[in-house]
């Protein structure tokens, strides 16, 4: 296995396990989280832990994994039955399976970067926040 598959595979057993600390190793102190606009491993940690307060089963599944260089490329399927609070909103009891796509740069055996996320409109849709698309 590669640097960057170590890396990558490191984050989401940190994320699949709540194991939030293992998120140090492999997350830069400096690291920036463009889509979501914050920078350091803290509040990286931050919005991990609030995600799974609100999915404490929650699951990161690899589907694809590319990697160029020091930079990765991954689509995932997250999972997990939301019974705590999300956003404000209060728990729905309801599952959700949900893909998210990653592009990221791996360097010193640290994630530096990230950009994309999960789609947020097919969680909310799953949740029963926003009406799901009808046939027309």
């Amino acid at each position: 296995m590669s640097q960057v598959e170590d890396v990558v595979h490191g984050i989401y057993d940190a994320i699949n396990t709540g194991n939030l600390t293992l998120l140090e190793k492999f997350v830069a102190p400096a690291y920036v989280e463009h889509s979501e606009g914050y920078q350091g491993v803290e509040p990286f940690k931050q919005q991990v832990a609030a995600f799974r307060g609100a999915f404490p089963d929650l699951r990161v599944t690899v589907e694809d994994l590319l990697i160029d260089g020091d930079r990765f490329a991954s689509r995932t399927t997250v999972t997990g039955t939301n019974t705590g609070d999300l956003m404000g909103m209060p728990a729905t009891g309801k599952q959700i399976s949900v893909e998210a796509v990653d592009i990221g740069r791996i360097s010193g055996g640290q994630a530096q970067e990230r950009w994309g996320g999960l789609n947020m409109y097919a969680l909310l849709t799953q949740l029963g926040v926003i009406p799901a698309p009808q046939p027309s």
